[in-house]
């Protein structure tokens, strides 16, 4: 009986723990959506945002869509380096953080990549900072 009891006891904690981390995970979730949205529609020309934000055993992944208005690639990648400027000045965001973006005009015809402006590969929030010389606050 002991041995059941042992078992129950310790299926009840793991349980427990379970539970507790994934509502932790999804509460930070939430606040990280809603601090890459709000700091990519802050910019002007940006007509839509979408990200969604996981953590994965410890891991955590960051991913989105900007919708920017704009007819050229030049105004395009423009109005992409505005929201990595934004991203970069607000304080809701960790340096630690990696955001795979897609940036795109409204019918999807024109896209850009960070690698138009400078950067080698998709930069963490601490890079765009960095790059930029902003600091957050």
């Amino acid at each position: 009986m002991r041995t059941f009891w042992t078992f129950l006891t310790s299926t009840g904690l793991v349980t427990l723990v379970v539970l507790t981390l994934a509502a932790c995970g999804t509460g930070s979730a939430r606040k990280c959506e809603e601090a890459l949205t709000a700091a990519a529609t802050s910019v002007q020309n940006v007509v839509g945002a979408e990200f969604t934000c996981k953590r994965s055993f410890g891991n955590p992944s960051q991913k989105g869509s900007v919708t920017i208005a704009g007819s050229t690639e030049t105004e395009v990648s423009a109005v992409m380096e505005d929201v990595l400027r934004a991203f970069a000045a607000s304080p809701d965001l960790d340096d630690a953080s990696v955001v795979y973006v897609d940036f795109a005009n409204e019918d999807g015809s024109i896209s850009v990549i960070e690698q138009l402006v400078g950067f080698n590969g998709t930069p963490s929030i601490g890079d765009i900072r960095e790059h930029y010389g902003i600091t957050p606050g």
